[in-house]
């Protein structure tokens, strides 16, 4: 199969979180990776109890996923770059989409990976460009481009999901180390403005009066 003829993995730049709307740029990847890297984490802390003999690990948050990828751009004519673009006029949009502060939205653009059954939406946090080979002039023939971009949900999103997980039914949530009123009402609403409610349901004379093992009781949600 002709190479120029694969479906190009696909880098769009928005300036909406949701990576629907908003397009700033986008690029097509010169040549398809080999392999790319999805890494996922679970942030738990470890309980700090006196004269424990061995530790608790409390669950605190999930945290971004991340992606890695290598993208590899050739300019010795084996295989053309789209647009018929130097090495480094390829590496500079490459830039622009993924990395370089967007004026219009004032950050940088979220980010959109698209190949086959892949997509990933999230940020950049890292890129590193690695130059391995120069005509005699020292322009650049061949490059390397890693990126390194992380997961990101945006808030309407989670407090939407959040709701469908039912915030309507009664909770009864049992205190851990570490946990909070604010935090634990995050959990069950998507909102932790809720939590001064949820105090007075509950008859605590502060929001700091919690102890671990204590039960509370997060009521329905009241429709407005």
């Amino acid at each position: 199969m002709n190479p120029g003829s694969l479906t190009k993995l696909l880098i769009e730049g928005y300036s909406s979180p949701t990576a629907t709307s908003g397009l700033i740029g986008s690029v097509n990847a010169v040549i398809n990776p080999d392999t790319y890297a999805l890494n996922y984490t679970i942030k738990y802390e470890t309980s700090d109890e006196q004269g424990a003999v061995a530790p608790t690990q409390i669950f605190t948050r999930m945290e971004s996923g991340r992606f890695d990828l290598e993208l590899l751009v050739d300019g010795t004519g084996v295989i053309p770059i789209p647009g018929g673009l130097t090495v480094d006029a390829y590496i500079e949009k490459v830039k622009n989409v993924v990395y370089d502060y967007q004026g219009i939205v004032h950050r940088p653009n979220y980010l959109k990976i698209s190949w086959s059954n892949t997509i990933f939406i999230g940020v950049c946090q890292h890129i590193n460009v690695k130059y391995t080979l120069f005509d005699p002039s020292g322009a650049a023939l061949r490059a390397t481009i890693k990126l390194s971009m992380l997961e990101s949900v945006p808030f309407a999103t989670k407090i939407k999901e959040a709701e469908v997980s039912s915030p309507d039914l009664t909770h009864q949530r049992t205190v851990l180390a570490g946990d909070t009123l604010p935090l634990m009402t995050y959990r069950i609403y998507g909102e932790p403005a809720y939590y001064l409610e949820v105090a007075r349901v509950n008859s605590l004379n502060s929001i700091y009066d919690l102890k671990p093992g204590d039960g509370i009781y997060f009521p329905p949600l009241k429709k407005q």
